[in-house]
């Protein structure tokens, strides 16, 4: 259901206005058979493009569609005669792997997504098409202005001049705390800012049975989880507990400096090791889930009713959705807390990000910035009548990467707040450049109560625009906090694996997680964590270190 949540967020942030016009002129070239460098031209004969494809095992898709054949594909197939098939498909949680697979086998779809680490090992290979041309020729204003917007990102994946891929834009994130906002104000309780207030509200929270007797405090991380975001997965920031580490200084899971200015392994310092001790105390007196990392799914104990404190980024009202319809009185409210003893408010930036590449030995390599063209711009009249109202998401769109301006969410909230209180009109709202902030603007007083500033949820109508409601209320609810926020952010000094994590990494992080659960569940004395150093150390951790200093 996250997973299903984030996609279903990404492809609305990415959309734009279902109008305009879209022409099919063929032009000559020497790039590939049947090469069309008009950015949002049809092709005169078919052009196949195979991919590798993630995809969410619980995604319900219309009728009989499935991420291979559906009102989108077969959208792109009538429209732009592209034609795209599945070389392979792996679930979400195998998909990095089957992606690695098929780089050692130099087994390559025309075009897949890859992370950083696997981008940076087919570059090495040589595996890849340079882009440098195609996107110069056949790229969309719209695709070119929203990476203009976001300086450095192609030169990130520019080696000797050559593109070898075309990211997304990631969103900005960082884990807010979620309340019960009405649970404080029946309890008359403050809104949180140290550890210290978020314990009290916890406990506060247990004893007063506000959601009956099996009430869970904080909310933890699901089975097959983690318990913090890592710099392999920075902007998963959802249902984990990294604000209660960063309100230490800890930065597990990502790389810091150290007091001479090296690098070291974040869940390998004092820091970490006190907020675990913390954590085991905190657990011991039920103030944490006690079925932290056993259930399928995070989201069950919120949407039960049973749960009052989570932590999440802003968008995370796309993840809640059942708890407000179970009860719509539930008054999710996010609070840019706990805060560090210096009163700063940390956080981890994200790092990772997704690629498109391209197989350097594919004839059409246009087609694939087609295809994002396509993505992030003004849709062909056709759109509309084929694909009707129903938003896509990742599982539909092939290649999809969330593309957009560098300001995107601040625009999104700004003009929307401004449109409400009637500063500024729809039409003034940027269609042609944001178009999701258009769309947001014109559907919020479907939803949105007076008065228009009071975020509680007695002052939403989710019927008035149900399938809107997720999108205004997490853009005013959480973006409006998000945006305003003062963050402290700390990078990872490290963004992708070395030589020999490759190989030990894996391992390295069981050895952690199971270390790290068992002191929290008291079935290992603290002291273990010195151990959990030591073994880190030897069995890899620093020899890892060493490269990492290198870099």
């Amino acid at each position: 259901m996250k997973k299903k949540m984030k996609l279903l967020l990404a492809g609305f942030l990415a959309a734009a206005a279902m109008s305009g016009c879209v022409s099919k002129d063929v032009s000559d070239t020497t790039e590939g058979v049947n090469a069309n460098m008009e950015p949002l031209g049809g092709y005169s004969e078919p052009v196949e493009v195979s991919i590798g494809k993630g995809i969410d095992p619980n995604y319900k898709f219309n009728g009989e569609d499935t991420a291979e054949n559906n009102v989108y594909t077969r959208w792109l197939k009538k429209e732009y005669n592209i034609h795209v098939k599945h070389e392979w498909e792996a679930a979400s949680a195998d998909y990095e792997q089957k992606v690695s697979l098929s780089i050692a086998s130099n087994d390559l779809p025309d075009a897949m997504m890859v992370n950083e680490s696997q981008l940076k090992q087919m570059i090495k290979a040589d595996q890849l098409a340079d882009l440098s041309e195609v996107y110069k020729k056949a790229g969309a204003p719209r695709l070119k202005a929203i990476y203009d917007s976001n300086p450095g990102l192609l030169e990130n994946v520019t080696y000797d001049g050559k593109l070898y891929a075309l990211p997304e834009t990631t969103l900005p994130s960082a884990p807010m705390t979620w309340i019960r906002k009405d649970w404080l104000d029946e309890l008359g309780l403050k809104e949180p800012k140290s550890l210290e207030d978020l314990k009290t509200i916890a406990k506060a929270f247990i004893d007063n049975k506000m959601g009956g007797e099996n009430t869970v405090g904080i909310v933890g991380t699901a089975q097959g989880g983690s318990l913090y975001s890592t710099f392999l997965t920075s902007g998963d920031h959802s249902f984990n507990l990294s604000p209660l580490f960063f309100a230490n200084d800890a930065y597990p899971g990502i790389w810091v400096k150290d007091k001479n200015g090296k690098a070291v392994y974040g869940s390998t310092t004092p820091e970490t090791k006190k907020t675990l001790g913390m954590l085991r105390d905190w657990y011991k007196e039920g103030l944490i889930d006690k079925e932290l990392g056993l259930r399928k799914s995070a989201q069950e104990v919120i949407v039960s009713g049973k749960a009052g404190i989570f932590f999440g980024p802003w968008h995370s009202p796309y993840s809640i959705q059942d708890a407000i319809k179970n009860d719509p009185k539930a008054n999710w409210r996010p609070y840019l807390a706990p805060v560090d003893d210096s009163g700063k408010f940390n956080s981890n930036e994200t790092t990772g990000s997704q690629y498109i590449v391209v197989n350097k030995n594919f004839k059409n390599p246009e087609a694939i910035i087609k295809m994002l063209n396509i993505h992030v711009s003004e849709k062909a009249k056709s759109y509309e009548k084929d694909v009707a109202d129903r938003q896509m998401t990742s599982q539909e769109i092939p290649l999809f990467i969330i593309a957009g301006h560098g300001d995107q969410l601040e625009y999104a909230v700004s003009s929307t707040q401004k449109h409400l209180s009637g500063e500024v009109k729809l039409e003034e709202i940027d269609k042609i450049n944001y178009g999701f902030a258009y769309e947001l603007a014109a559907h919020a007083k479907n939803v949105k109560k007076e008065p228009y500033e009071n975020y509680d949820i007695q002052y939403w109508d989710k019927q008035g625009d149900e399938a809107f409601f997720s999108h205004v209320y997490a853009h005013l609810n959480g973006g409006s906090t998000f945006v305003n926020a003062d963050i402290n952010y700390v990078r990872s000094l490290a963004t992708a694996k070395t030589k020999t994590m490759e190989s030990r990494w894996a391992n390295l992080s069981k050895l952690e997680d199971e270390t790290f659960l068992k002191i929290i569940f008291g079935t290992a004395p603290l002291s273990e964590f010195d151990t959990f150093v030591k073994k880190w150390n030897k069995q890899g951790g620093k020899q890892i270190t060493k490269e990492v200093n290198e870099q």
